[in-house]
């Protein structure tokens, strides 16, 4: 009797084990976690994190990528939802860094998809846009983007095999429609950790956009690495999150200067910034950065780091700051204003003439993109402002919602967007202005998405034509012919309001191989990616300075 109790029990232990054992193993096949690591020009900048989770009505896809040494943002968060048939449902984006913060959003309804984004407090939106069912979200650098499009593939057929999608061309623009092919050359070995694992290679190819490899799985369709080189990206699969290198700062290259914090008050908010001062003992020429003040930091992606540290070897000071917040700076901005980013501007430039280390009838303000509106708002404004220069200027800030489609057809010749893409811009646009127009309040719900109606609402009714006109102190405007978010046209009616107006100190230079920041992107893997400033921008500007601020009696002490 004994015996089969002990054989009854043993029967009962192992049926416990066998089922505990077969819900962990649908706990595995229904939750699968992938590891990559990202690499930019050989330097590891990040890692990502996916998660597949499969439901009895949906597959769910969630992503983290946290890229400490990324050139704007330093964490995304992805999820894309699907049906039980691989449909997109919906796919959200959302970005951060600093306080500054992008999301996309889209939702489908069949052969329809909603479109809203928002970039600090500003937003877009579109309804109907027609697409195949069968249509999915695809992003070069993001794997998460590629597993659905991967489900599709037939590993058995291979060959080349075309996937329609929706590339985000840029958060307030709508999602394009694109043709992804992807072409089976063969299987080979990759390293992952201390393994070898056999993956097939395909190529990636999308019209206008660099071709790269991808290398995947054919059983788990799993992704094993990634590769652009025209984009020197390198996304590699790994067992964990591996970790990155501390990032730095830069450091200043020279002794001729000394930085420093400093703080100053906009009204009630507290604004951040770092003065560059010269080891002069003398007053000395100043001048105020200001870049995009919403969702721009003080370094404006290295631009604003080099243009301080090349002018505080020349012997001025330079201040720049974070815009209202964003890194050290009080406020918030996602409900930061036009009027109360300018009301921020002008404080840091009565901040910077109450310095006892500069000479008040030598002061300069350089904008760079939207930053261009505020400075020119300031030389008109303010008696102590002498020298204005303009670095790839928005001759609107309405943004993504300017009503005017002359820039928007300039920058679809540039970037060959098809006639169909222009008029889906264009479209939005429209519907973004008409969104603003009939609202009541300062914000509204769109998609579940809150959006900002205030910024956008007093951006429709300014016309920076008018203000550059009321400037009569000297401008320098500088512009790159490859600037991909400001077209050149930009600039020259700038200076042809100039001309009209009557101011006889103007001047604009267009360099033909440059882009919105005036350089190249470079990554050292000790600070976070920027941008190297060409040499002959920074000379034309020092030298330009030089000659347009009066001159004075350099040796006058410094008042104690």
């Amino acid at each position: 009797m004994k015996k089969i109790y002990l054989a009854v029990f043993a029967i009962l232990t192992l049926s416990v084990f066998l089922f505990t054992g077969s819900l962990l193993y649908l706990d595995r096949e229904k939750h699968k976690v992938f590891f990559y690591t990202v690499s930019f020009d050989g330097h590891d900048t990040g890692n990502i994190k996916i998660d597949k989770y499969i439901t009895d009505d949906n597959v769910i896809y969630k992503s983290v990528d946290s890229e400490p040494f990324g050139l704007l943002f330093t964490e995304t968060r992805g999820r894309i939802t699907l049906d039980r048939f691989g449909g997109l449902i919906s796919y959200l984006k959302e970005s951060a860094c600093g306080g500054a913060q992008d999301t996309v959003y889209l939702e489908s309804s069949g052969k329809n998809i909603s479109f809203v984004a928002t970039s600090e407090s500003e937003f877009a939106y579109l309804t109907g846009l027609g697409v195949k069912e069968e249509a999915l979200v695809f992003e070069e650098g993001s794997p998460v983007t590629y597993l659905p499009i991967l489900e599709r593939y037939d590993f058995k057929l291979g060959r080349s095999q075309a996937f329609d999608v929706l590339t985000i061309f840029s958060t307030l623009l709508p999602p394009m429609k694109r043709l992804l092919t992807l072409t089976s050359t063969g299987s080979e070995y990759i390293k992952v950790g201390s393994r070898k694992i056999k993956a097939e290679c395909l190529l990636i190819r999308i019209r206008n956009s660099p071709q790269g490899m991808l290398w995947v799985t054919k059983s788990a369709r799993s992704i094993v690495k990634i590769e652009f080189p025209d984009l020197k990206l390198k996304i590699t699969r790994t067992n964990s999150l591996k970790k990155v290198n501390e990032v730095n700062k830069p450091a200043i290259k020279n002794g001729l200067y000394d930085e420093q914090a400093v703080k100053f008050n906009s009204k009630k908010t507290v604004l951040e910034g770092t003065l560059t001062i010269p080891k002069k003992r003398e007053l000395l020429p100043a001048v105020l950065l200001l870049g995009r003040t919403n969702g721009s930091d003080r370094e404006d992606q290295g631009l604003f780091t080099q243009l301080a540290g090349r002018l505080g070897e020349e012997g001025f000071v330079v201040l720049r700051f974070d815009g209202r917040g964003i890194g050290s700076s009080g406020g918030t901005a996602l409900s930061a204003t036009s009027g109360e980013q300018y009301e921020d501007s002008s404080a840091a430039m009565d901040y910077l003439l109450q310095r006892k280390e500069i000479d008040v009838s030598r002061v300069a303000v350089i904008g760079h993109g939207e930053g261009a509106f505020f400075a020119s708002k300031l030389a008109s404004d303010k008696k102590n402002i002498y020298a204005l220069i303009l670095m790839s200027p928005m001759i609107s800030l309405g943004g993504e919602t300017d009503i005017s489609f002359d820039n928007l057809n300039e920058m679809a010749k540039k970037l060959k967007w098809d006639d169909q893409y222009l008029k889906l811009v264009m479209k939005s646009r429209m519907e973004t202005v008409e969104t603003v127009k009939k609202a009541k309040g300062d914000w509204v719900s769109l998609l579940s998405t809150r959006c900002f109606l205030k910024k956008l609402r007093e951006d429709l009714e300014a016309n920076s034509i008018d203000i550059i006109r009321k400037v009569e102190v000297p401008v320098l405007i500088l512009h790159g012919k490859e600037d991909e978010f400001v077209p050149a046209k930009a600039a020259s009616t700038l200076d042809k309001a100039l001309e009209d107006s009557g101011n006889i100190n103007h001047k604009l230079i267009y360099y033909g191989y440059l882009g919105h920041f005036f350089g190249k992107i470079v990554t050292d893997g000790l600070c976070r990616m920027r941008y190297s400033v060409d040499e002959s921008v920074l000379s034309t500007i020092k030298e330009w300075l030089d000659k347009t601020l009066p001159k004075i009696d350099s040796t006058s002490p410094i008042n104690e």
